[in-house]
């Protein structure tokens, strides 16, 4: 399916990615998930708006991505003020700032692995992997070679480098 047919074909209400050509439907998420994405949304978001550092969006706002191509939609992004001028009504159209996936049982290799390598890719300076089935949050940054690297916790916290002063216990 083309770009094009895919934006055409997809709703508010379909569960699914394009990546380079093929159409990747999503499984519904688990309340676990649900938890997990709106407390981290609610968290960030009042981070954000207090110190007026962007906007915050998902689940299913769409990330264009031109490297591989494709259409992602991870389950919360932030876009930094300077960058907003990339965002549509519902999609943004490049890398988001920081990207973060909550890990189903479906999605174990597209988070850890395709996810990670697109995002590294394209440029999203911070990646987050929540995981509730082995309990653990991994972050990764963009180093200068523009490769991940993760981030230790430092004194029990996961520091964000992209949020600065925004942190969560390890």
């Amino acid at each position: 399916m083309s770009e094009e047919e895919f934006v055409d074909w997809a709703d508010e209400d379909t569960h699914a990615e394009w990546v380079n050509g093929k159409v990747e439907l999503k499984m519904p998420i688990s309340d676990v998930h649900d938890d997990i994405q709106f407390w981290l949304r609610s968290l960030i978001q009042s981070f954000v708006d207090r110190r007026s550092l962007g906007k915050v969006r998902g689940p299913q706002f769409t990330i264009r991505l031109p490297q591989k191509p494709s259409r992602r939609d991870p389950d919360l992004i932030f876009v930094s003020a300077g960058r907003l001028s990339l965002m549509g009504k519902t999609f943004m159209d490049g890398p988001a700032d920081l990207a973060i996936e909550v890990v189903l049982p479906d999605s174990i290799a597209r988070d850890y692995r395709e996810k990670y390598f697109e995002y590294e890719a394209a440029g999203v300076r911070e990646y987050w992997i929540v995981d509730p089935l082995s309990q653990t949050t991994t972050l990764h940054v963009l180093d200068k070679n523009g490769k991940y690297e993760v981030i230790a916790a430092k004194e029990g916290k996961l520091h964000s480098v992209v949020l600065n002063g925004f942190w969560l216990r390890e």
